[in-house]
Protein backbone atom coordinates (compact mmCIF):
# COMPACT_ATOMS: atom_id res chain seq x y z
CA UNK A 1 0.00 0.00 0.00
CA UNK A 2 1.01 3.48 -0.80
CA UNK A 3 0.23 5.67 1.40
CA UNK A 4 1.34 9.53 -0.71
CA UNK A 5 2.44 9.95 -4.32
CA UNK A 6 5.83 10.05 -3.56
CA UNK A 7 5.97 6.61 -2.15
CA UNK A 8 4.30 5.39 -5.46
CA UNK A 9 7.15 6.70 -7.85
CA UNK A 10 9.38 5.91 -5.02
CA UNK A 11 8.35 2.17 -5.86
CA UNK A 12 8.47 2.73 -9.79
CA UNK A 13 12.24 3.69 -9.48
CA UNK A 14 13.05 0.95 -7.07
CA UNK A 15 10.96 -1.74 -9.44
CA UNK A 16 12.92 0.09 -12.40
CA UNK A 17 9.72 0.87 -14.05
CA UNK A 18 8.64 3.73 -15.69
CA UNK A 19 4.66 5.54 -14.83
CA UNK A 20 3.63 4.37 -18.03
CA UNK A 21 4.25 0.77 -17.17
CA UNK A 22 1.26 0.87 -14.46
CA UNK A 23 -1.24 0.30 -18.06
CA UNK A 24 0.51 -2.54 -19.61
CA UNK A 25 -0.38 -6.02 -19.49
CA UNK A 26 2.04 -8.45 -17.97
CA UNK A 27 4.51 -5.13 -18.74
CA UNK A 28 4.54 -6.15 -22.22
CA UNK A 29 1.84 -4.28 -24.11
CA UNK A 30 -0.63 -1.65 -22.93
CA UNK A 31 -3.61 -3.33 -21.77
CA UNK A 32 -6.34 -1.12 -23.27
CA UNK A 33 -5.95 -1.97 -26.78
CA UNK A 34 -5.86 -5.76 -26.14
CA UNK A 35 -9.11 -5.93 -23.70
CA UNK A 36 -10.94 -3.79 -26.09
CA UNK A 37 -9.95 -6.10 -29.13
CA UNK A 38 -10.79 -9.29 -26.70
CA UNK A 39 -14.34 -7.33 -26.01
CA UNK A 40 -15.08 -7.09 -29.94
CA UNK A 41 -14.08 -10.65 -30.51
CA UNK A 42 -16.23 -12.05 -27.62
CA UNK A 43 -19.16 -10.03 -29.00
CA UNK A 44 -18.76 -11.27 -32.47
CA UNK A 45 -18.26 -15.04 -31.08
CA UNK A 46 -21.31 -15.04 -28.98
CA UNK A 47 -23.43 -13.26 -31.79
CA UNK A 48 -22.10 -16.12 -34.31
CA UNK A 49 -22.89 -18.66 -32.08
CA UNK A 50 -26.95 -17.22 -31.69
CA UNK A 51 -26.94 -16.57 -35.54
CA UNK A 52 -26.23 -20.26 -36.60
CA UNK A 53 -28.73 -21.51 -33.58
CA UNK A 54 -31.04 -19.63 -35.50
CA UNK A 55 -29.81 -20.78 -39.29
CA UNK A 56 -29.13 -16.98 -39.94
CA UNK A 57 -26.27 -16.73 -42.67
CA UNK A 58 -22.89 -15.05 -41.85
CA UNK A 59 -22.23 -13.15 -44.80
CA UNK A 60 -23.92 -9.94 -43.95
CA UNK A 61 -22.12 -10.00 -40.37
CA UNK A 62 -18.57 -10.31 -41.52
CA UNK A 63 -19.14 -7.20 -43.94
CA UNK A 64 -20.66 -5.41 -40.95
CA UNK A 65 -17.85 -6.27 -38.89
CA UNK A 66 -15.13 -4.48 -41.17
CA UNK A 67 -17.93 -1.66 -41.54
CA UNK A 68 -18.60 -1.03 -37.71
CA UNK A 69 -15.94 -1.79 -35.75
CA UNK A 70 -13.77 0.74 -37.54
CA UNK A 71 -16.03 3.63 -37.42
CA UNK A 72 -17.41 2.76 -33.59
CA UNK A 73 -13.51 2.89 -32.42
CA UNK A 74 -13.35 6.25 -34.00
CA UNK A 75 -16.91 7.39 -32.46
CA UNK A 76 -15.67 6.00 -29.39
CA UNK A 77 -12.03 7.86 -28.78
CA UNK A 78 -13.26 11.15 -30.73
CA UNK A 79 -16.26 11.67 -28.46
CA UNK A 80 -14.37 10.61 -25.04
CA UNK A 81 -11.46 13.28 -25.76
CA UNK A 82 -13.07 16.08 -28.07
CA UNK A 83 -14.75 17.39 -24.43
CA UNK A 84 -11.07 17.27 -22.43
CA UNK A 85 -8.98 20.22 -21.99
CA UNK A 86 -6.09 18.44 -23.16
CA UNK A 87 -7.53 18.29 -26.23
CA UNK A 88 -8.75 21.88 -26.69
CA UNK A 89 -6.02 23.04 -28.91
CA UNK A 90 -5.24 22.66 -32.26
CA UNK A 91 -1.86 21.12 -31.85
CA UNK A 92 -3.51 18.22 -29.89
CA UNK A 93 -6.41 17.87 -31.87
CA UNK A 94 -4.81 15.09 -33.90
CA UNK A 95 -4.52 13.29 -30.41
CA UNK A 96 -8.31 12.73 -30.31
CA UNK A 97 -7.92 9.62 -32.86
CA UNK A 98 -5.10 7.52 -30.33
CA UNK A 99 -7.75 5.11 -29.51
CA UNK A 100 -5.09 3.25 -26.80
CA UNK A 101 -5.08 6.31 -24.98
CA UNK A 102 -7.35 6.56 -21.92
CA UNK A 103 -10.20 8.65 -22.85
CA UNK A 104 -12.58 6.66 -24.84
CA UNK A 105 -16.42 7.01 -25.33
CA UNK A 106 -18.37 3.77 -25.13
CA UNK A 107 -21.32 5.75 -25.91
CA UNK A 108 -19.79 7.68 -28.56
CA UNK A 109 -18.38 4.16 -30.37
CA UNK A 110 -22.47 2.56 -29.67
CA UNK A 111 -23.35 6.03 -31.86
CA UNK A 112 -22.00 5.99 -34.68
CA UNK A 113 -21.24 2.07 -34.83
CA UNK A 114 -24.77 1.49 -33.82
CA UNK A 115 -25.90 3.96 -37.28
CA UNK A 116 -23.03 2.27 -39.57
CA UNK A 117 -24.98 -1.16 -38.51
CA UNK A 118 -28.56 0.09 -38.61
CA UNK A 119 -27.54 1.20 -42.36
CA UNK A 120 -25.63 -1.91 -43.66
CA UNK A 121 -28.20 -4.04 -42.44
CA UNK A 122 -31.46 -2.30 -43.55
CA UNK A 123 -30.02 -2.35 -46.62
CA UNK A 124 -29.18 -6.05 -46.98
CA UNK A 125 -32.15 -6.97 -45.04
CA UNK A 126 -33.83 -5.80 -48.38
CA UNK A 127 -31.62 -8.30 -49.82
CA UNK A 128 -31.91 -11.18 -47.54
CA UNK A 129 -35.56 -11.11 -46.28
CA UNK A 130 -34.22 -10.76 -42.59
CA UNK A 131 -35.81 -8.02 -40.62
CA UNK A 132 -33.20 -5.53 -39.56
CA UNK A 133 -34.56 -5.86 -36.18
CA UNK A 134 -33.55 -9.49 -35.87
CA UNK A 135 -29.46 -8.47 -36.79
CA UNK A 136 -29.90 -5.77 -34.03
CA UNK A 137 -31.34 -8.00 -31.66
CA UNK A 138 -28.80 -9.93 -32.19
CA UNK A 139 -25.57 -8.05 -32.20
CA UNK A 140 -26.66 -5.19 -29.67
CA UNK A 141 -27.18 -7.17 -26.41
CA UNK A 142 -23.70 -8.92 -27.09
CA UNK A 143 -22.13 -5.68 -26.79
CA UNK A 144 -22.87 -6.33 -23.27
CA UNK A 145 -19.90 -8.90 -22.77
CA UNK A 146 -18.13 -7.10 -24.63
CA UNK A 147 -18.51 -3.79 -22.80
CA UNK A 148 -17.92 -5.92 -19.32
CA UNK A 149 -14.64 -7.63 -20.84
CA UNK A 150 -13.34 -4.02 -21.94
CA UNK A 151 -14.04 -2.52 -18.58
CA UNK A 152 -10.94 -4.13 -17.23
CA UNK A 153 -8.51 -2.07 -19.56
CA UNK A 154 -10.35 0.92 -17.45
CA UNK A 155 -8.28 -0.74 -14.62
CA UNK A 156 -4.82 -0.86 -16.32
CA UNK A 157 -5.75 2.75 -17.34
CA UNK A 158 -6.74 3.50 -13.54
CA UNK A 159 -10.07 5.39 -14.80
CA UNK A 160 -13.83 4.90 -14.10
CA UNK A 161 -13.67 5.04 -10.44
CA UNK A 162 -16.06 5.60 -7.73
CA UNK A 163 -16.46 7.32 -5.01
CA UNK A 164 -13.70 7.26 -1.89
CA UNK A 165 -12.76 4.34 0.01
CA UNK A 166 -10.50 3.78 2.73
CA UNK A 167 -7.57 1.12 1.62
CA UNK A 168 -8.71 -1.53 4.54
CA UNK A 169 -12.26 -1.75 2.61
CA UNK A 170 -10.96 -2.96 -0.35
CA UNK A 171 -7.67 -4.95 0.65
CA UNK A 172 -9.62 -8.06 0.38
CA UNK A 173 -9.22 -7.38 -3.30
CA UNK A 174 -6.20 -8.93 -5.67
CA UNK A 175 -2.74 -6.77 -5.58
CA UNK A 176 -3.58 -6.41 -9.21
CA UNK A 177 -6.88 -4.24 -8.77
CA UNK A 178 -6.49 -2.75 -5.87
CA UNK A 179 -2.86 -1.12 -6.13
CA UNK A 180 -4.76 0.70 -9.26
CA UNK A 181 -8.25 1.96 -7.58
CA UNK A 182 -6.75 5.59 -7.27
CA UNK A 183 -6.13 8.61 -9.94
CA UNK A 184 -2.85 10.14 -11.13
CA UNK A 185 -2.56 13.76 -10.38
CA UNK A 186 -2.47 15.98 -13.20
CA UNK A 187 1.37 16.06 -13.87
CA UNK A 188 0.71 16.85 -17.49
CA UNK A 189 -0.37 20.64 -16.29
CA UNK A 190 2.00 21.20 -14.08
CA UNK A 191 5.19 23.76 -15.68
CA UNK A 192 8.44 25.16 -14.68
CA UNK A 193 8.28 28.35 -12.73
CA UNK A 194 11.87 29.85 -14.34
CA UNK A 195 10.83 29.15 -18.78
CA UNK A 196 7.25 27.18 -18.33
CA UNK A 197 8.15 24.10 -19.92
CA UNK A 198 5.97 20.90 -19.27
CA UNK A 199 7.30 18.85 -16.75
CA UNK A 200 6.81 16.00 -19.03
CA UNK A 201 9.49 17.63 -21.20
CA UNK A 202 11.50 16.01 -19.07
CA UNK A 203 11.93 12.10 -20.17
CA UNK A 204 13.59 11.04 -16.74
CA UNK A 205 11.45 13.62 -13.92
CA UNK A 206 10.13 10.60 -12.06
CA UNK A 207 13.68 9.95 -11.50
CA UNK A 208 14.50 13.77 -11.09
CA UNK A 209 11.99 14.05 -8.28
CA UNK A 210 14.58 12.43 -5.55
CA UNK A 211 17.83 12.35 -5.08
CA UNK A 212 20.87 10.06 -4.43
CA UNK A 213 18.84 9.04 -0.75
CA UNK A 214 16.03 8.46 -2.00
CA UNK A 215 14.22 11.67 -0.55
CA UNK A 216 12.06 13.52 -2.59
CA UNK A 217 14.18 16.51 -4.12
CA UNK A 218 12.11 19.90 -3.38
CA UNK A 219 15.10 21.33 -5.12
CA UNK A 220 13.14 19.87 -8.40
CA UNK A 221 9.74 19.98 -7.37
CA UNK A 222 9.35 23.21 -5.66
CA UNK A 223 10.31 24.40 -9.29
CA UNK A 224 6.91 23.00 -10.89
CA UNK A 225 3.70 24.65 -10.37
CA UNK A 226 -0.41 24.73 -11.29
CA UNK A 227 -3.25 26.01 -9.86
CA UNK A 228 -0.81 27.47 -7.17
CA UNK A 229 -0.03 23.83 -6.43
CA UNK A 230 3.73 22.79 -6.77
CA UNK A 231 5.09 19.71 -7.55
CA UNK A 232 6.46 19.01 -3.71
CA UNK A 233 2.59 19.52 -2.25
CA UNK A 234 1.50 16.77 -5.11
CA UNK A 235 4.12 14.22 -4.05
CA UNK A 236 3.37 14.58 -0.04
CA UNK A 237 -0.38 14.41 -0.29
CA UNK A 238 -1.87 11.72 0.45
CA UNK A 239 -3.29 8.88 -2.00
CA UNK A 240 -7.17 8.83 -1.88
CA UNK A 241 -8.47 4.75 -2.95
CA UNK A 242 -11.48 4.45 -4.67
CA UNK A 243 -14.11 2.40 -5.34
CA UNK A 244 -13.97 -0.17 -7.96
CA UNK A 245 -17.05 1.20 -10.36
CA UNK A 246 -15.64 -0.18 -13.58
CA UNK A 247 -15.98 -3.88 -11.90
CA UNK A 248 -19.52 -2.81 -11.04
CA UNK A 249 -20.39 -1.68 -14.43
CA UNK A 250 -19.19 -5.14 -15.64
CA UNK A 251 -21.32 -7.07 -13.52
CA UNK A 252 -23.70 -4.85 -14.07
CA UNK A 253 -23.61 -5.42 -17.87
CA UNK A 254 -23.38 -9.34 -17.12
CA UNK A 255 -26.44 -9.61 -15.21
CA UNK A 256 -28.22 -7.11 -17.85
CA UNK A 257 -27.40 -9.44 -20.67
CA UNK A 258 -28.41 -12.53 -19.15
CA UNK A 259 -31.83 -10.59 -18.07
CA UNK A 260 -32.36 -9.97 -21.60
CA UNK A 261 -31.05 -13.04 -22.95
CA UNK A 262 -33.08 -15.62 -20.81
CA UNK A 263 -35.63 -13.46 -19.45
CA UNK A 264 -37.12 -10.86 -22.14
CA UNK A 265 -36.58 -13.31 -24.89
CA UNK A 266 -38.29 -16.08 -23.15
CA UNK A 267 -40.80 -14.16 -22.03
CA UNK A 268 -43.63 -16.67 -23.86
CA UNK A 269 -42.20 -19.13 -21.14
CA UNK A 270 -44.40 -17.43 -18.21
CA UNK A 271 -46.85 -15.11 -19.44
CA UNK A 272 -48.96 -17.52 -21.19
CA UNK A 273 -50.06 -18.99 -18.43
CA UNK A 274 -53.84 -19.25 -19.57
CA UNK A 275 -53.09 -19.94 -22.89
CA UNK A 276 -50.53 -22.37 -23.50
CA UNK A 277 -49.47 -24.92 -25.93
CA UNK A 278 -50.55 -28.12 -24.07
CA UNK A 279 -53.56 -26.23 -22.73
CA UNK A 280 -54.96 -26.06 -26.53
CA UNK A 281 -53.79 -29.80 -27.55
CA UNK A 282 -52.38 -31.96 -24.62
CA UNK A 283 -51.37 -35.29 -27.16
CA UNK A 284 -49.53 -32.46 -29.55
CA UNK A 285 -46.93 -31.45 -26.31
CA UNK A 286 -45.78 -34.33 -23.77
CA UNK A 287 -43.22 -32.27 -21.32
CA UNK A 288 -43.08 -31.88 -17.29
CA UNK A 289 -45.60 -28.94 -17.55
CA UNK A 290 -48.23 -30.67 -19.48
CA UNK A 291 -50.54 -32.14 -16.21
CA UNK A 292 -52.41 -34.38 -18.42
CA UNK A 293 -48.89 -35.74 -20.63
CA UNK A 294 -45.48 -35.64 -19.05
CA UNK A 295 -44.70 -38.30 -21.63
CA UNK A 296 -46.52 -40.39 -24.23
CA UNK A 297 -46.09 -42.45 -26.94
CA UNK A 298 -45.38 -42.22 -30.56
CA UNK A 299 -48.60 -43.81 -31.76
CA UNK A 300 -50.59 -41.09 -29.56
CA UNK A 301 -48.35 -38.11 -30.36
CA UNK A 302 -50.20 -35.56 -32.61
CA UNK A 303 -47.39 -34.20 -35.02
CA UNK A 304 -47.45 -31.86 -38.48
CA UNK A 305 -45.00 -30.39 -40.23
CA UNK A 306 -42.15 -27.87 -39.00
CA UNK A 307 -40.05 -25.62 -40.53
CA UNK A 308 -36.97 -28.07 -38.63
CA UNK A 309 -37.40 -31.13 -36.95
CA UNK A 310 -38.28 -30.87 -33.58
CA UNK A 311 -36.58 -32.97 -30.80
CA UNK A 312 -38.23 -35.45 -29.17
CA UNK A 313 -36.37 -37.38 -26.11
CA UNK A 314 -37.23 -41.00 -25.58
CA UNK A 315 -37.43 -41.73 -21.77
CA UNK A 316 -38.38 -44.86 -19.99
CA UNK A 317 -41.61 -45.57 -18.52
CA UNK A 318 -43.31 -48.37 -16.17
CA UNK A 319 -46.60 -49.67 -17.56
CA UNK A 320 -48.80 -52.45 -16.82
CA UNK A 321 -47.25 -54.37 -19.48
CA UNK A 322 -43.69 -53.11 -18.18
CA UNK A 323 -40.91 -50.92 -19.29
CA UNK A 324 -41.66 -48.99 -22.70
CA UNK A 325 -40.19 -45.96 -24.30
CA UNK A 326 -42.37 -42.68 -24.90
CA UNK A 327 -41.49 -39.22 -25.65
CA UNK A 328 -41.20 -36.20 -23.95
CA UNK A 329 -40.23 -32.39 -25.25
CA UNK A 330 -38.00 -29.32 -23.33
CA UNK A 331 -40.09 -26.14 -23.16
CA UNK A 332 -37.75 -25.01 -25.63
CA UNK A 333 -38.91 -27.48 -28.20
CA UNK A 334 -42.48 -26.91 -26.86
CA UNK A 335 -42.61 -23.71 -28.27
CA UNK A 336 -40.57 -23.97 -31.29
CA UNK A 337 -43.28 -27.10 -32.23
CA UNK A 338 -46.26 -24.37 -31.67
CA UNK A 339 -45.07 -21.00 -32.34
CA UNK A 340 -41.67 -20.23 -33.66
CA UNK A 341 -41.08 -22.90 -36.44
CA UNK A 342 -45.11 -22.88 -37.65
CA UNK A 343 -45.69 -22.00 -41.11
CA UNK A 344 -49.31 -20.86 -41.59
CA UNK A 345 -51.75 -22.97 -43.30
CA UNK A 346 -51.66 -21.93 -46.58
CA UNK A 347 -55.27 -23.10 -48.23
CA UNK A 348 -56.79 -21.65 -45.09
CA UNK A 349 -55.01 -18.54 -45.55
CA UNK A 350 -54.92 -18.31 -49.53
CA UNK A 351 -57.02 -15.66 -50.17
CA UNK A 352 -55.12 -13.16 -47.54
CA UNK A 353 -51.92 -14.03 -49.88
CA UNK A 354 -53.56 -13.17 -52.81
CA UNK A 355 -55.27 -9.92 -51.71
CA UNK A 356 -51.91 -8.75 -50.30
CA UNK A 357 -49.80 -9.78 -53.70
CA UNK A 358 -52.62 -7.85 -55.78
CA UNK A 359 -52.05 -4.63 -53.54
CA UNK A 360 -48.62 -5.03 -53.59
CA UNK A 361 -48.85 -4.95 -57.34
CA UNK A 362 -51.79 -2.49 -57.45
CA UNK A 363 -49.55 0.29 -55.14
CA UNK A 364 -46.06 -0.71 -57.21
CA UNK A 365 -48.08 -0.08 -60.92
CA UNK A 366 -49.63 3.04 -59.82
CA UNK A 367 -46.95 4.35 -58.03
CA UNK A 368 -44.63 4.12 -61.09
CA UNK A 369 -47.55 5.30 -62.83
CA UNK A 370 -47.81 8.84 -61.23
CA UNK A 371 -43.92 8.85 -61.87
CA UNK A 372 -44.05 8.65 -65.35
CA UNK A 373 -47.04 10.94 -65.47
CA UNK A 374 -45.13 13.39 -63.70
CA UNK A 375 -42.10 13.41 -65.94
CA UNK A 376 -44.19 13.66 -69.09
CA UNK A 377 -45.95 16.33 -67.53
CA UNK A 378 -42.89 17.87 -66.54
CA UNK A 379 -41.43 17.04 -70.65
CA UNK A 380 -44.84 18.45 -71.78
CA UNK A 381 -44.82 21.96 -69.87
CA UNK A 382 -40.81 22.42 -71.54
CA UNK A 383 -42.15 21.81 -74.82
CA UNK A 384 -45.63 24.58 -74.13
CA UNK A 385 -42.95 26.97 -72.88
CA UNK A 386 -40.96 26.72 -76.11
CA UNK A 387 -43.95 26.97 -78.28
CA UNK A 388 -45.41 29.85 -76.58
CA UNK A 389 -42.00 31.75 -76.49
CA UNK A 390 -42.22 30.96 -80.40
CA UNK A 391 -45.71 32.06 -81.15
CA UNK A 392 -45.15 35.14 -78.94
CA UNK A 393 -42.78 36.60 -80.72
CA UNK A 394 -44.44 36.89 -84.06
CA UNK A 395 -48.22 37.79 -82.31
CA UNK A 396 -49.35 41.10 -82.58
CA UNK A 397 -49.22 43.22 -79.49
CA UNK A 398 -53.05 43.38 -79.46
CA UNK A 399 -53.29 39.69 -79.38
CA UNK A 400 -50.21 38.69 -76.71
CA UNK A 401 -52.19 39.53 -73.56
CA UNK A 402 -54.83 37.30 -74.63
CA UNK A 403 -51.73 34.49 -75.71
CA UNK A 404 -50.32 34.81 -72.72
CA UNK A 405 -53.62 33.68 -70.98
CA UNK A 406 -54.36 31.03 -73.00
CA UNK A 407 -50.97 29.65 -71.86
CA UNK A 408 -51.79 29.48 -68.47
CA UNK A 409 -54.69 27.72 -68.90
CA UNK A 410 -53.55 25.11 -70.32
CA UNK A 411 -50.70 24.79 -67.97
CA UNK A 412 -53.99 24.63 -65.36
CA UNK A 413 -55.37 22.17 -66.79
CA UNK A 414 -52.43 19.87 -67.31
CA UNK A 415 -51.47 20.35 -63.66
CA UNK A 416 -55.08 19.83 -62.78
CA UNK A 417 -54.95 16.23 -64.43
CA UNK A 418 -52.08 15.68 -62.60
CA UNK A 419 -53.72 16.22 -59.33
CA UNK A 420 -57.02 14.16 -60.22
CA UNK A 421 -54.73 11.16 -60.49
CA UNK A 422 -52.85 11.95 -57.21
CA UNK A 423 -56.56 12.61 -55.73
CA UNK A 424 -57.24 9.03 -56.89
CA UNK A 425 -53.60 7.36 -55.23
CA UNK A 426 -54.41 9.02 -51.89
CA UNK A 427 -58.00 8.02 -52.18
CA UNK A 428 -56.99 4.03 -52.79
CA UNK A 429 -53.59 4.27 -50.59
CA UNK A 430 -53.04 5.85 -47.24
CA UNK A 431 -49.79 8.10 -46.92
CA UNK A 432 -48.37 5.43 -44.86
CA UNK A 433 -49.26 2.83 -47.34
CA UNK A 434 -47.10 4.84 -49.96
CA UNK A 435 -44.44 6.41 -48.00
CA UNK A 436 -43.83 4.95 -44.45
CA UNK A 437 -44.22 1.17 -46.48
CA UNK A 438 -47.62 -0.15 -43.93
CA UNK A 439 -48.84 -3.35 -44.75
CA UNK A 440 -53.22 -2.31 -44.74
CA UNK A 441 -53.25 -6.51 -44.00
CA UNK A 442 -50.95 -6.73 -41.40
CA UNK A 443 -53.10 -7.29 -38.51
CA UNK A 444 -54.46 -10.36 -40.19
CA UNK A 445 -50.98 -11.40 -41.26
CA UNK A 446 -50.05 -11.44 -37.87
CA UNK A 447 -53.42 -13.45 -36.92
CA UNK A 448 -52.76 -15.70 -39.90
CA UNK A 449 -48.94 -16.42 -38.17
CA UNK A 450 -49.96 -16.38 -34.37
CA UNK A 451 -53.85 -17.88 -34.49
CA UNK A 452 -53.49 -19.01 -31.11
CA UNK A 453 -52.96 -15.61 -30.03
CA UNK A 454 -49.28 -16.82 -28.00
CA UNK A 455 -47.92 -13.50 -26.07
CA UNK A 456 -44.24 -13.39 -27.77
CA UNK A 457 -41.21 -11.29 -27.70
CA UNK A 458 -41.39 -9.39 -31.10
CA UNK A 459 -37.89 -8.63 -32.91
CA UNK A 460 -36.42 -5.35 -31.25
CA UNK A 461 -37.82 -6.38 -28.23
CA UNK A 462 -34.54 -7.25 -26.61
CA UNK A 463 -32.80 -3.85 -28.60
CA UNK A 464 -35.06 -1.25 -26.98
CA UNK A 465 -34.19 -3.56 -23.81
CA UNK A 466 -30.35 -3.13 -23.82
CA UNK A 467 -31.21 0.65 -24.62
CA UNK A 468 -33.22 0.76 -21.47
CA UNK A 469 -31.44 -1.32 -19.37
CA UNK A 470 -28.41 0.22 -20.44
CA UNK A 471 -29.37 3.74 -19.85
CA UNK A 472 -30.67 3.22 -16.25
CA UNK A 473 -27.51 1.09 -15.30
CA UNK A 474 -25.92 3.91 -16.62
CA UNK A 475 -27.44 6.62 -14.85
CA UNK A 476 -27.43 5.48 -11.38
CA UNK A 477 -23.46 4.91 -11.99
CA UNK A 478 -23.20 8.08 -13.38
CA UNK A 479 -23.49 9.61 -9.63
CA UNK A 480 -20.70 7.90 -8.76
CA UNK A 481 -18.49 8.79 -11.45
CA UNK A 482 -15.75 12.00 -11.93
CA UNK A 483 -17.47 14.92 -13.91
CA UNK A 484 -14.50 14.07 -16.53
CA UNK A 485 -15.77 10.70 -17.16
CA UNK A 486 -19.13 11.32 -17.72
CA UNK A 487 -20.52 10.69 -21.01
CA UNK A 488 -20.51 13.69 -22.24
CA UNK A 489 -17.73 15.14 -20.36
CA UNK A 490 -17.39 17.81 -17.90
CA UNK A 491 -21.61 18.78 -19.16
CA UNK A 492 -23.62 17.70 -16.02
CA UNK A 493 -26.99 18.95 -17.30
CA UNK A 494 -25.98 17.94 -21.00
CA UNK A 495 -25.27 14.60 -19.77
CA UNK A 496 -28.14 13.54 -17.79
CA UNK A 497 -30.29 14.84 -20.70
CA UNK A 498 -29.16 12.61 -22.79
CA UNK A 499 -29.38 9.69 -20.48
CA UNK A 500 -32.77 10.58 -20.08
CA UNK A 501 -33.67 10.59 -23.67
CA UNK A 502 -31.43 7.00 -24.06
CA UNK A 503 -33.93 5.64 -21.93
CA UNK A 504 -36.84 6.94 -23.22
CA UNK A 505 -35.58 6.06 -26.66
CA UNK A 506 -35.09 2.17 -25.15
CA UNK A 507 -38.76 2.76 -23.93
CA UNK A 508 -39.79 3.83 -27.31
CA UNK A 509 -38.65 1.30 -29.31
CA UNK A 510 -40.02 -1.74 -26.94
CA UNK A 511 -43.46 0.30 -27.68
CA UNK A 512 -43.28 0.34 -31.60
CA UNK A 513 -41.32 -3.33 -31.78
CA UNK A 514 -43.98 -5.18 -29.67
CA UNK A 515 -47.68 -3.31 -30.34
CA UNK A 516 -47.16 -1.29 -33.47
CA UNK A 517 -44.85 -3.04 -35.85
CA UNK A 518 -46.08 -6.07 -36.33
CA UNK A 519 -49.28 -4.77 -37.37
CA UNK A 520 -47.94 -2.20 -39.74
CA UNK A 521 -44.73 -3.29 -41.33
CA UNK A 522 -44.54 -7.02 -41.68
CA UNK A 523 -44.19 -8.95 -45.20
CA UNK A 524 -44.89 -12.92 -46.49
CA UNK A 525 -41.57 -14.63 -46.05
CA UNK A 526 -39.86 -12.20 -43.85
CA UNK A 527 -37.64 -13.74 -40.95
CA UNK A 528 -39.01 -12.01 -37.83
CA UNK A 529 -39.23 -13.81 -34.25
CA UNK A 530 -40.17 -16.11 -36.57
CA UNK A 531 -40.74 -16.64 -40.46
CA UNK A 532 -43.70 -15.02 -42.17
Amino acid sequence: MWQQYQDFYRWINISNKTPEDMRLLFGLVPAYPVFMFLGICLVILVTVIQMNKRKIPLRELEIGIVIVVPIGIIGGTFFGKIFLNNYQSWSNFYKVFFFWQPGMSFFGALALGSAAGFGWFYKRSKTTQISMWVYLDLILVNILLGHALGRWGNLYNQEILGNPVSYESISWMPSFIKNRLFYFPPLINFTNVADGRSLYSDPTWWVRIFDSTGQLNTAYTDNFTYNGQTLTQVMLGEIQYRFPLFLIEGLGNIVLWMLITFGVRNINRFSNKGNNPWKLCPEAYPCLWNPKFKTISEEKLKDWYTLAPVKYRKVKVKTENGETLELTMSLRSVWNKAYYWVEPDYDANKKLYAEIEEWKNDLYKTTLKYQNDKKQLKVKLEKMKLEFNKKYKFTKQSLQNQLKEDYKKNIIIEKEKLAEKKAEITKNFTFGERYLGFNPYGKELEKANNPNNFIVARSGIASGSYILGYGILRTILETQRQATEYMIPNHVVANFLVLSLIILTGIFIIFMAQFVIPYKWREIGWLYEKTY
